[in-house]
């Protein structure tokens, strides 16, 4: 799910930028680059917390 994601948004975020009238000068377009490299994430926020919540009890290697 995570690089299905990551591929969908990549390729939206190339979209969008190309959909622009004309290249930006080089230091926005590179703030452009590191708002959308950290924006994919935002949805899938929820996703790591849960992947980070664990087991709720701890396991017992001694118990069958």
């Amino acid at each position: 799910m995570l690089f299905a994601w990551m591929v969908v948004f990549a390729l939206l975020a190339m979209a969008v930028i190309a959909m622009l009238p004309s290249r930006p000068h080089v230091l926005i377009e590179m703030v452009m680059y590191a708002v959308l490299g950290v924006v994919w994430i935002v949805p899938l926020k929820p996703l790591f917390i849960w992947m980070g919540k664990g087991h709720s009890e701890p396991v017992d290697a001694h118990r069958p």
